[in-house]
């Protein structure tokens, strides 16, 4: 046999044997059924009574631990553990037919979702563990699980033909890489929502063993003898006010700022610092300002008009408080100065060309282009403001002299939550509030999303 012909037979063996290695689908369904075998050895354990946890308890966790003991029966565990071996019989299959069809592009979509199935299962255990065993004592085994179900999200899509494999594959990557970013989400702020609620339930003071009450903390709240409902109506006049005159200061500023004059950079600078000082510096320093012998009332008192008590008087507190956080919106100017920076120049043109004046570019060009600015201010400034509690904090918990009366309008929701959950340790009655206050202020996001698409403009077409 001649040199080449042997190098060509050397060349198809290898190629037969490339074909007859095991494939990446392959190896993943291997990985799969020893996950099986120690899920199935988790499951047997519990069952048996031996301990898998690691008895490590975070700080943060130990009232949420006192609740789970009142909270879960008994017999809840066993029944997880029952999962758990379910869980094993079903992750053999999968593996079974990772590997069986490891190279048949007909069942990409298949294993696609076996796999997609797989994860939604293992976020089930995650959010079981952290909720119901000690702490992260036992996040461990949902954490190393998530590897076999990448990998199958993975394989799947490289080996679908159907159309539009591109897409999809591109889509499972894009939510593979998402994963560590959800896990985030649930582990600090769904699963604190949920315990937020679940202790919500509860007739709670510490160190008073919890006492179920069902929805009674909620429907206390909107009782005649409750701040709550004068809070919360206090609460959304203050943020309203903040937003629109904060949408109007910011907008002028933004408008002067991004024209050539000079020392441009100085007074962009100038309106920015405010916002960097510390919040509580600021109402301390405008406290001064606003007291009865303040700058304001000299200025007044100058002019023949009479001395007002701003932070004393329920219908000066809001105006005053607004005023406060609206200088300190340099976040905002800077945000919506980079947005009139990005609006084409060749709009202003072709307006100006027709004849169109600078207040009908302003109107018909400037803000149809700063929508989307103009919308995530809006929305991340609601959100803020809904929160306010450092202006209660500072003149209502940290007191003033011959104060007896807290006036009403420093009663935000954040300062009832705070003054009744912590100050007076009625942990189920905060729990009520502080999940009252995320519907009232997820009821208003979802109005400002849903009145969003009738003005809001993109100049690439926008999200469909």
């Amino acid at each position: 046999m001649s040199t080449p012909e042997k190098k060509q037979r050397q060349q198809f063996d290898i190629m037969a044997l490339i074909k007859k290695a095991p494939g990446f689908l392959a190896v993943t369904g291997v990985l799969y059924m020893l996950f099986a075998a120690l899920t199935a050895a988790v499951g047997i354990a519990g069952l048996t009574g031996v301990k898998v946890t690691a008895g490590f308890v975070p700080e943060g966790f130990v009232y949420l631990n006192a609740l789970r003991s009142y909270v879960l029966p008994d017999s809840v565990m066993p029944v997880f553990h029952q999962f758990l071996l379910a869980f094993a019989v079903a992750r053999v299959f999968v593996g079974y037919f990772s590997m069986i069809y490891g190279k048949t592009p007909e069942k990409g979509g298949f294993l696609g979702l076996i796999g997609k199935i797989d994860l939604s299962l293992i976020i089930l255990v995650t959010v079981f563990a952290v909720f119901f065993f000690d702490g992260f004592s036992f996040v461990w085994f949902p954490l190393i699980s998530f590897a076999p179900s990448m990998m199958l999200l993975h394989g799947s899509a490289k080996i679908d033909n159907r159309p539009g494999r591109a897409e999809r594959a591109e889509a499972r990557a894009a939510k593979i890489f998402l994963i560590p970013a959800f896990l985030g989400l649930i582990f600090i702020t769904y699963i604190p929502l949920m315990a937020v609620f679940g202790i919500s339930l509860f007739e709670w003071r510490i160190p008073f063993a919890p006492k179920f009450a069902g929805l009674a903390n909620h429907i206390n709240l909107f009782s005649p003898g409750s701040f709550f409902w004068n809070s919360v109506m206090v609460t959304i006049a203050y943020a309203f006010l903040t937003v629109i005159m904060g949408m109007i200061y910011s907008m002028v500023i933004a408008l002067l700022l991004n024209r050539k004059i000079p020392g441009r950079a100085f007074f962009r600078t100038v309106f920015y610092l405010p916002f960097i000082i510390p919040s509580v510096s600021t109402f301390m320093i405008f406290r001064l300002i606003y007291t009865h012998n303040g700058v304001i009332n000299n200025i007044v008192n100058m002019f023949g008009g009479d001395r007002i008590h701003f932070l004393m008087d329920n219908a000066t507190i809001i105006p005053a408080l607004a005023i406060v956080a609206v200088w300190t919106s340099g976040n905002i100017i800077v945000i919506k100065m980079a947005g009139l920076a990005n609006v084409p120049r060749v709009y202003h043109e072709s307006a100006e060309i027709d004849g169109a004046n600078a207040w009908q570019r302003f109107w018909k060009i400037t803000i149809p282009c700063m929508s989307p600015v103009i919308f995530y201010n809006m929305l991340m400034s609601l959100i803020t403001h809904m929160q306010v509690v450092i202006p209660s904090l500072l003149n209502v918990g940290g007191g003033q002299a011959g104060v007896t009366v807290i006036p009403s309008s420093y009663r935000f929701i954040a300062y009832e939550l705070y003054s009744t959950g912590l100050g007076q340790g009625f942990y189920g009655r905060g729990a009520a509030m502080s999940f009252a206050m995320f519907i009232i202020v997820g009821i208003f996001t979802a109005i400002l999303f849903a009145t969003s698409k009738k003005w809001l403009f993109y100049e690439g077409g926008g999200p469909s």
